[in-house]
């Protein structure tokens, strides 16, 4: 592929750094441990959020809900697993949650589902709360994305509509607007049903720790809070708008009048609101896990030509490239892909919506896309954008993804592991000539390349992989705000 670079050295001398690294890997643990970890927190460290005049400010939408966190082997029993594992775009009776759940349990994947089954959806969380170790957090796209944002610095405007008592989860700092204050808000609910690597359900191991997230919402598919958020913008006058809980709206049973269809109504609504920010106002896109067509080709024609940014895991990216390419979904994908097939997806996803910006006339180009997985932080900007900083960028989700997953600040290589190899191409297509070979002291790998006639910078970071993991749920939101957090100034 033109523009990708090529870092070459001696086939011998390689030969004896691998076999070296390899008998200290297994006499002493991974030795490239400790300097990835050195230099990715000199990069957080050299770089930092602007203070006082120059505090950037996000606003950012929509919908808030109470998590329910429940170990999923504890609650379920996998002896009712009658038949084999089978997905469904919505869960509707016990049957139907059982397969599903172990269809995804087995392939380590994160997904999120509405059950229609209201009755069922209550008895489940009665028999969740009975568990030990069940525990209640607050939970959506918007705040979670919120509170990193906060913690790392920024000022901070959050849409949604929820009770006093949810309100408690948030930083009193953070603006919150939704509801006029008078009105009783009765809070939805989110069952996180983690698992960790390694667990067993019947004979199915999972190949990763990860969750399965049910919900039986009646305010967020709505994004009731839109219209008081969009009263708010101007005068908070955000330099950047994360546009995130759409996925909500993902197989709920809209009830149209006179044939309208109420979920393009709302979703063009987001599209005004997008549209009526200044050019100088930077938008991201919260991608997340969906299954509706006809909800995904909404997000193709009004959110997406329309944005500036798009954040996704690898399970996203397979469904929104399969989206563009082939307007099909993609259920399950690879929970651990190639550098090499992240990159390919990445770049053709990149030209497939900046030709929907012409195609729909956009004012806005897309100028960048972050994936995070398991194993590393890949970041894509287009030069000279007003996208800064994605090297350290990319150092800062990476870290954030070791913290928030082992649930600590402090960074314990005993509970650490990489997974990056020693190399990775950077293409499927001419594997030998575009391999970059990984560097302990300098983790952070960033090249050059031309992507449909524009210059991009592209940097792929390892995770120091927590082997501990504390929290699952929310890890993506909290990676993709700390992406963010370092690449707008004011």
């Amino acid at each position: 592929m033109a523009g990708v670079p090529v870092k070459f050295g001696s086939l011998l001398s390689f030969c004896i750094v691998f076999y070296a690294v390899y008998i200290r890997k297994n006499d002493i643990g991974d030795v490239r441990l400790a300097p990835v970890k050195d230099h990715l927190l000199f990069l957080e460290k050299e770089n930092r959020v602007g203070t006082g005049n120059l505090q950037p400010k996000v606003a950012l939408g929509y919908g808030a809900c109470h998590d329910l966190f429940v170990n999923a082997t504890s609650l379920l029993d996998h002896k009712e697993l009658k038949e084999a594992p089978q997905h469904f775009n919505e869960i509707a009776n016990k049957e139907e949650f059982l397969k599903s759940f172990a269809y995804f349990f087995k392939h380590g994947a994160a997904v999120e589902r509405f059950m229609s089954n209201s009755k069922l959806y209550d008895d489940l969380i009665e028999q969740a709360l009975k568990l030990p170790d069940t525990r209640w957090a607050i939970g959506g796209n918007a705040p979670l994305m919120a509170k990193r944002f906060f913690i790392e610095g920024w000022e901070v405007l959050l849409a949604a509509k929820m009770s006093n008592k949810l309100k408690e989860y948030i930083p009193k700092e953070i603006k919150i607007v939704g509801d006029d204050g008078s009105e009783e808000v009765k809070d939805d609910i989110h069952m996180i049903l983690e698992y960790k690597a390694d667990e067993q359900f019947g004979p199915f191991k999972a190949p990763r720790a990860n969750r399965y997230i049910m919900h039986n919402d009646e305010n967020n598919p709505l994004l009731s809070s839109l219209e008081k958020f969009g009263e708010y913008l101007p005068h908070f006058s955000p330099n950047l708008l994360v546009i995130s809980g759409l996925q909500m709206m993902d197989n709920y049973p809209f009830k149209a009048e006179d044939g309208r269809d109420l979920r393009a109504e709302r979703l063009d609504l987001v599209k005004k609101q997008i549209l009526s920010q200044p050019q100088s106002t930077l938008t991201h896109f919260e991608m997340a896990s969906y299954v509706d067509l006809e909800l995904l080709k909404h997000l193709t024609n009004k959110v997406l030509p329309f944005v500036d940014s798009v954040g996704m895991n690898e399970q996203e990216l397979t469904n929104l490239y399969s989206v563009l390419e082939h307007g099909q979904v993609s259920v399950v994908a690879d929970s651990n892909p190639r550098v090499a097939t992240a990159l390919d997806q990445m770049r053709e996803t990149f030209l497939l919506i900046r030709s929907q910006n012409k195609q729909y006339k956009s004012t806005r180009h897309l100028t960048r896309i972050h994936v995070h997985t398991l194993a590393y932080q890949a970041i894509l900007t287009v030069k000279k954008s007003n996208w800064k900083r994605t090297e350290a960028a990319a150092a800062k989700a990476s870290i954030t993804a070791h913290r928030y997953v082992c649930n600590s600040q402090e960074i314990d290589l005993s509970k650490c592991k990489l997974l990056l190899d020693d190399s990775f191409s950077t293409t499927t297509v001419n594997d030998n000539k575009s391999r970059v070979f990984f560097e302990p002291s300098k983790p952070v790998s960033c090249w050059e390349e031309v992507l449909g006639g524009e210059k991009v910078d592209i940097c792929v970071a390892p995770v120091l992989i927590c082997t501990e993991a504390q929290l699952t749920a929310g890890a993506g939101d909290n990676i993709s705000a700390a992406g963010l957090v370092l690449q707008v100034e004011k």
